[in-house]
């Protein structure tokens, strides 16, 4: 039997590879009517702390990337409650500081010591979050980690540590998704509205 990769004990000695976010906006899907900037501290996110000890807020670089991780988390499912349509909004965010980010993703994976695994696994997510603790604690003080989304490989999500709280700012927020846009992103994932 393969056994799972999890962290390795010399973790704060490699050197991963990081991505930087500059400029430009990331994208969140959010319960409307609450903030779109928060960090969840629960231990039920694939990324979260373990034990509570720090939050993580989810976005992606694309609309694309934060739709298949918020609506398309049912493998097969080809229509979407229209009820869990109007629950959801969009905030358009952006850092005002540059923001690191390690990349496990690519090679950034054998960098560390990691596999597609941690970041695609089912529950119980032991496994991603103790990568997600290791990294929080790594002595490179990274802001949040980039991978890619499960349920679309093409596309590249953040998990960002409550340490760059400060840094992020909301551009833009649509609370009506109902629009032409969010229509394109259906059916570019051939989804359905439930009658």
């Amino acid at each position: 039997m393969i056994e799972r990769p999890y962290p390795p004990t010399d973790i704060n000695t490699r050197q991963p590879r990081v991505a930087t976010i500059k400029s430009g906006t990331f994208h969140r899907f959010y319960s409307g009517g609450h903030n779109p900037i928060f960090f969840d501290r629960s231990i039920r996110g694939r990324l979260n702390s373990p034990d509570g000890s720090f939050g993580v807020l989810y976005a992606a670089k694309e609309t694309n990337g934060a739709f298949a991780e918020t609506f398309l988390r049912s493998p097969g499912r080809r229509l979407l409650p229209d009820d869990l349509i109007k629950r959801k909004a969009l905030a358009v965010l952006h850092s005002t500081r540059a923001l690191q980010l390690v990349e496990l993703h690519g090679p950034g994976l054998s960098i560390l010591g990691a596999t597609a695994e941690v970041t695609a696994s089912p529950p119980p997510y032991d496994l991603p979050q103790a990568w997600s603790a290791a990294l929080h604690n790594h002595p490179g003080t990274f802001d949040g980690i980039a991978y890619r989304a499960r349920h679309d490989n093409s596309e590249i999500c953040y998990a960002l540590f409550d340490r760059s709280r400060t840094a992020i700012a909301e551009v833009e927020r649509k609370d009506n998704l109902q629009e032409d846009w969010f229509y394109e992103i259906l059916e570019y994932y051939s989804v359905g509205l439930a009658p």
